[in-house]
Parts: C-alpha cells; structure tokens; sequence
C-alpha cells in the first residue's frame, strides 16, 4: 500500500524530468544509481557565439548522497591521491583513492571540509578545471509526504561553465552517509550545452555540415551530368542511361542521410528517428549494390564492346541482390546488436556481406582484365585507353582503401587507452564514416566521367577503330608478287595491273586491299581521276578515324580492276598508283609502281 502510494507521488516528478528532457535543446545523458560507469564524456566546443556549459539536476525523488565532480580530460590526472598520500599523477588504479570519505579523513588523505567530494592532488594547479560537490539528497518520501512538499526538495541544478575546447567529464558516484540504513538511489540528467543548437553530441555534430556538402556536391555533378544527357540524348547508351538513374538515386539517398542526422539533431520522436534509420539503411545497400553492379556491366564492355550481355547481365543482377541483402541486414544489425555478440554478428551479417563483395571484386577485376587484353588483340586503341583508365582508377582506389584501412589501424591500436575519447573525438567519425563517403563519390565521379555523354556516343559503340600503323609497318602488311609465274599469273607481263595483296600476320595472303592501275588508265584518267579520287577517299572515311576499310577497299580495287581490264593493253608508260590522302592529312599507304620485263 505504500509503495503504490509513493509511486502514485513520484510519477509527477518523473514526468517533469521526461518534460525538461524533451524540452531541452542540448545532448544529454541520463545517469542514475545502476549505471556500471559512473562517467559520462562529451566533447564541447569552446567558441561560438553563446557561451557554453554543462548542467546536471536531479530528480528530487533521489535520496542519499553521491560525489559530484566534472573536469576537462587534460586536469583528469590530478583526480584522487594514492593510499600512502603521496601526490602522483593519477593512472587510474583500482588502489588510488578519489572519494573523500571518513576512512580516508582519518588516513589524512583529506580534510573534513571536503567530505563526500572528490579529491583533488596537490599536483593540481588553482586554475584547473575540476569541479567536485557533495550533492545531499532528502530522505525517502514518507506515505503522508504531498506533491508540494517533494517539489521542495531537490538537488541542484549544478551549472559548469566551459571555458574552452576540450573533452569534458562527469561523475557521479553513490556514497554511503554515515548512519543511513540504506544505500543511495538517484536519477539524474547531464546537459551538454554547446555552443550550437541540438541534441548531437559535439563528436557527431560535424556530420550535418559534411553530408549537406556531399549532398550539394551530388547535385551540382547530378546538373552537369543531366545538362550532357540532354545535350546529347539521342547519342545516349544503356550503360549511361544506367548511370543516370544511379546519380538521381545518389542525389535522394544522401539527401537522407543528411535529414537522418539533421532528425537526430532536432530530438524528434525516437520512432520517427527509427523509420529514418531503417530507411538510410536499404538506401545504403542499395546504393553499394547498384554501383557494384553497373561497374561489372561496365567491366565486361557492355554498350562499348558489345552491345548486350545476354544471361550474364540476370547472374550480375542476381549477385547484387544478394548483395543487397547482405548489406541491408548488416546495416540494421551494426546498430541493433549489442557488442558483446559478436561472434554472432561477424557469422550472419559480416561473413555473408564479405562473400558477396569479394565475387563482386574478382568478377570485376576478371572483367576488365578480359576486356583490356581483347581490345588490345584487336588493336582497338581508343577503347583500350577507357578500360586502362578505369582499371588505374580502381587500382588506386583500392590502394587507398588499404593506406586508409592501415591509418585506421594505428589510430584505433590505443583505443583501450582511457585517453583514446579525448584525443580522437574531433576527427573519429571522419574515419569511421567520413573518408569512406568521400573515396566512393570520387570514384563514382571519376568513372562516370569517362563514360560521360558525347556526340560520338553510338559511332563508338557501333563501329571498330582499325589499325592506323606507321608505312613501315604498315607495308610489312603488303606484298608484291615474287616470282614472274606470280606476276604472269596476276597479270603484269601481259601490260595488266595486278592487285595487292594484305599479309595476315601469320603469313597468309588475305584479301585484296588496292590495285595499281594500268597503263590504258592514263587515258581515263583526265575525265574521271578526280571523280574516283573523290569517291575512294569518301568510301574511307569513318567519321573521326583517318583509317582504311579493308573490306571497302578490296570492292574498289575489284571494280577498278574489270575498268582497267577495257583499257588500251598496248600502252607502254609505267603507271603510278595513288591512293591520296585522307581528309584529316593523314598518309595513306605507300604507292607502288608496276614492272615490266625488258
């Protein structure tokens, strides 16, 4: 019957503590007497245009006594004193003596002025930063106690103002009052007020700025890319189609991330907060899948290549929706999982997403390996340098990953360090989330970039670049009949032409490529050269290549070849075959002139 009663009067308190929790406008921290660490820590910036401080109250249903002290990091060796009241610094052993108590009054490790405070060594300088309080609470509510007379009787508030920047400190430890039969409940809450407006601690807070300017980066290159894409949209390929979608989704998943924290940072309803995790979470995974995915299309050649893939485009898709749910669970269970499960956590959330990123890996890098050394089979040059240039791209990513992985190492090899907190609070979530966001937007950027829109797009895809090689070797490529069966036979000795013939590397006659015209061409030639000179040098135009068509030039030299065959076959002048240049002032293959038996 009491205890519902005195719970009956303490709901009210409790309300108007959850009130000022929610009201308030800072990080805060709520401690009471079963907390395992009697510490809590928060990084706090110095300047700003308010003043910043720390404030903590407790809730006037607390009673007993406890040790108030709150200290910047740097002060925190001059806390407490060793048993044999020599002044050393303080290394934080189970031994050492930090509460003034009546046993340690008696050993002469404190004066009886400083009872129930924490103790400060003789070390210390006056201007050090450490506060301490013996906080006194009321006794336990009676059973005719009323709401008015608990509202009298609170602890507090204690206010610490911050001088400058630095990690702060505070503790609370329950002491035991001489004569109390029993031991000390409290709940209390620590305010860290900084010098912005917000609920994020100041170790988080840097993460606003940082996704609101990858955010506007996202969408400043999201303008560039959509200004290509309608420039050029009927040059556009699948692949870069794909990669459109991909920076519109990127534009909307960053977007989130930044209102998650910007969510966080207000103190909304911690279900809304809920939804935005679960939310940024799959756009996360997504966001890793979709990129795997369009850099193995993109490996394998597809839209510059070759046009399709056929099945292996669903097994690609198939791994990366593996991969996404991989990535997704692991996304939920790095925040829901407590960290003493981890053996749990690294064999169904961690080993699954290690396996599908690890095919993903050897699938792309076996891709563009393939790709390269095909193209450069097929002396494909200008395709070749793309695919160079992606596998340098990823080569270097890749190298940064591991110097960054090796950083991280070091960095975190002290964390077990008591001071590790106080050193890395400024930059510790650059290397755990920052560097990451910005290694992969820089990769996207740089591989989005080659494969950018031009007005070349199709002619690119569409067609192959053919050899373009020096007349040195280039002639190595053409032969001339040897012997005079050969030449009798391609008709030379009979005041003919003869056509030349392309080597295949491995020593093969290939097709014929162009013919040297006859002596009876001369005749022709005033009426109709610049005719034909025009017309072959059209047929051997690709666009942009100054290349020949084999193919186009063995169909010319057949139809010169039958007019030639008409021509007068008793002239004696030597006949000089000229293939011109191209209109890019390229040289054409070296000229040949015909023999004739003395």
């Amino acid at each position: 019957m009491l205890l519902a009663r005195a719970s009956r009067l303490m709901l009210p308190v409790l309300a108007a503590l959850g009130s000022f929790v929610q009201s308030a406008k800072a990080y805060q921290v709520l401690v009471s007497d079963q907390d395992e660490v009697r510490q809590v820590c928060s990084g706090m910036w110095g300047e700003g245009a308010e003043t910043p401080f720390i404030e903590v109250i407790f809730s006037p249903a607390s009673r007993g006594q406890l040790a108030l002290v709150i200290f910047e990091w740097k002060d925190s060796k001059y806390l407490g004193v060793n048993p044999d009241g020599q002044a050393t610094e303080n290394d934080w052993s189970e031994d050492r003596v930090y509460i003034c108590t009546a046993a340690a009054q008696e050993a002469g490790l404190c004066e009886a002025a400083e009872l129930g405070q924490f103790i400060k060594s003789s070390l210390a300088p006056e201007q050090s930063s450490i506060y301490t309080a013996s906080v006194q609470f009321d006794p336990v509510p009676s059973a005719s106690s009323s709401n008015d007379d608990l509202q009298g009787f609170s602890a507090g508030p204690f206010r610490y103002d911050v001088g400058a920047t630095g990690y702060y400190c505070v503790g609370t430890v329950p002491v035991l009052s001489e004569g109390a039969q029993r031991n000390t409940t409290f709940v209390g809450v620590v305010d860290f007020e900084n010098v912005f407006i917000g609920q994020l601690p100041a170790s988080d807070y840097p993460k606003i700025v940082f996704y609101r300017g990858i955010f506007l980066a996202y969408l400043a290159f999201a303008a560039f890319w959509g200004a290509l894409s309608y420039t050029y949209r009927r040059e556009l390929l699948p692949l870069q189609r794909y990669i459109t979608a991909t920076v519109a989704f990127l534009v909307v998943e960053q977007l989130f991330v930044w209102q998650y924290y910007r969510l966080l940072n207000n103190g909304s309803h911690p279900g809304v907060a809920g939804v935005y995790l679960f939310v940024v979470s799959a756009l996360t995974a997504l966001r890793n899948s979709v990129s795997l995915y369009l850099l193995c299309l993109a490996s394998m050649g597809l839209s510059v290549v070759r046009p399709t893939l056929g099945s292996v485009t669903g097994r690609v898709r198939l791994l990366a929706m593996f991969h996404f749910v991989f990535g997704f669970l692991y996304s939920l269970g790095s925040v829901t999982i407590p960290i003493e499960s981890s053996a749990f956590f690294v064999l169904f959330f961690v080993l699954p997403l290690s396996c599908s990123l690890t095919a993903f890996m050897t699938w792309i890098m076996y891709s563009l390996h393939s790709t390269i050394t095909d193209l450069g089979a097929r002396r494909q040059k200008y395709k070749r340098t793309m695919f160079q240039r992606l596998f340098y791209i990823l080569v270097a990513a890749c190298s940064l990953v591991m110097v960054f992985f090796l950083a991280s190492s070091i960095a975190f090899s002290s964390r077990l360090d008591p001071s590790f907190p106080a050193k890395s609070w400024k930059w510790r979530w650059l290397l755990l989330d920052g560097w990451l966001s910005i290694l992969y937007m820089l990769v996207f950027f740089s591989v989005a970039f080659l494969w950018r829109p031009t007005g070349t797009n199709r002619h690119l895809a569409l067609s192959d670049e053919l050899p373009n090689d020096d007349d040195d070797e280039a002639a190595a490529l053409f032969e001339l009949p040897d012997d005079e069966a050969e030449r009798d036979e391609a008709g030379e000795l009979k005041g003919e032409t003869y056509p030349l013939t392309r080597r295949s590397r491995d020593g093969r006659h290939d097709e014929v490529v162009f013919d040297v015209g006859s002596d009876g061409d001369e005749d022709d030639s005033d009426d109709g050269s610049s005719h034909h000179r025009r017309r072959h040098s059209g047929r051997h135009e690709r666009g942009d290549d100054s290349v020949y068509d084999v193919t186009k030039q063995y169909d010319e030299a057949k139809r010169r070849d039958d007019e030639g065959a008409e021509d007068d076959d008793d002239s004696e002048q030597d006949a000089v075959s000229e293939t011109g240049r191209l209109r890019n002032g390229r040289d054409a293959p070296p000229e040949y002139r015909s023999q004739k038996d003395d």
